[in-house]
């Protein structure tokens, strides 16, 4: 009888020593992690290259880009060293911006504005309307669309 306690002590712990090295981090991300990758979303879209493409250059799926891009997945050092050289980019492109997410003031304010237009860049739609607005190559012609814009605006906010 004495050894089934050892018994249930020696199963309980084999599973966690065998288990350990394949597991995941169970820490969620954090505004680190969403701030990475929304930088990585950033530069992939400035440059026009797809989560595929990425993907295939990485040798990763186009899934594992994506949960990058949204925040969801942490993105180890390593993993990041090879992104920042896809991107042509230093790993320290990726953490800009971060330190004045906890300023106050007036700083948070132009750093809350850097940060909206990042995200405005990022957007599909966006890009179309500047390629677009720049592809038309009269600069008058750039000027009136401009004009056209701000009435609409003005008339929208009345």
């Amino acid at each position: 009888m004495p050894s089934e306690p050892s018994e249930k002590k020696s199963k309980s712990r084999a599973p966690n020593k065998r288990g350990a090295k394949n597991r995941v981090s169970s820490k969620k991300p954090t505004h680190v992690d969403e701030h990475v990758g929304k930088r990585l979303r950033l530069r992939r879209n400035l440059l026009g290259l797809s989560q595929d493409e990425l993907a295939r250059r990485l040798g990763l799926t186009s899934q594992l880009i994506q949960k990058y891009d949204a925040g969801e997945t942490r993105i180890s050092a390593s993993r990041l060293y090879g992104i920042a050289g896809q991107l042509a980019v230093p790993i320290t492109w990726f953490f800009d911006e971060l330190e004045g997410k906890k300023r106050p003031s007036a700083e948070s304010k132009q750093v809350s504005e850097a940060q909206d237009w990042s995200e405005l860049v990022t957007k599909r739609e966006s890009r179309q309307l500047l390629e677009l607005y720049f592809g038309i190559a009269d600069e008058r012609l750039r000027r009136k669309l401009m004009e056209v814009a701000q009435l609409l605006k003005t008339t929208d906010t009345d």
